[in-house]
């Protein structure tokens, strides 16, 4: 036999040896695996601790649209204001209460949400319109003046606007699906109760 003829044949015996080895192995691997009893895992009961890693939870961003009308400073103006607010609640003021073990249920009681950020967006606030309210020829008033308390107003006019009662009921929800998902994972079923 030629040197290529004993290659050729150490091939051919060598391969499948090989791949038997991979699939005998491969076999006994899958077989050993069955005769483990399954694994169980166990979560512990939802902890204060868990939320309170969480922290201040911003839920809901409502923007609002709106006119507002100021006089003042010898001047009469309107703006159509534009900007947004953050409802947000304290998460980790959280209670965790009525907590059953056996059931895999729990109750948390959560603070009420409330408006953390009231914002004028001044880029796409636009003025309506300012004009003089006197007759006097000379500059009397400053129309500066007027702006500035008209956009803290604008600003206290946001924030009472998103404080409303449909936008916190928004805020709780949210936080409900949040809490329900978050427990979902752990097989917990959680109910919420606001203070």
């Amino acid at each position: 036999m030629t040197e290529l003829t004993k290659q050729m044949l150490r091939l051919l015996i060598g391969v499948p040896s090989v791949l038997l080895a991979a699939l005998s192995a491969s076999l006994g691997f899958w077989l050993g695996s069955l005769d483990q009893p399954p694994r169980s895992f166990r979560s512990i009961a939802p902890t204060v601790t868990q939320l309170e890693r969480i922290g201040e939870l911003a839920t809901t961003r409502i923007h609002v649209t709106d006119i507002l009308f100021a006089e003042g400073e010898g001047y009469r103006g309107s703006w159509l204001i534009k900007g947004d607010a953050l409802l947000s609640l304290d998460v980790s003021q959280a209670k965790i209460v009525n907590v059953s073990t056996a059931a895999r249920t729990a109750t948390i009681c959560l603070p009420q949400p409330r408006v953390v950020s009231a914002r004028v967006d001044h880029d796409k606030t636009q003025i309506w319109s300012v004009e003089k309210t006197t007759w006097l020829p000379w500059k009397w008033g400053d129309q500066g003046l007027l702006r500035d308390a008209a956009m803290r107003h604008a600003q206290q006019l946001i924030e009472s606007s998103v404080g409303k009662e449909q936008h916190l009921a928004l805020a709780r929800l949210q936080t409900e699906l949040l809490i329900y998902r978050m427990y979902d994972r752990l097989d917990w079923k959680m109910n919420v109760e606001w203070e």
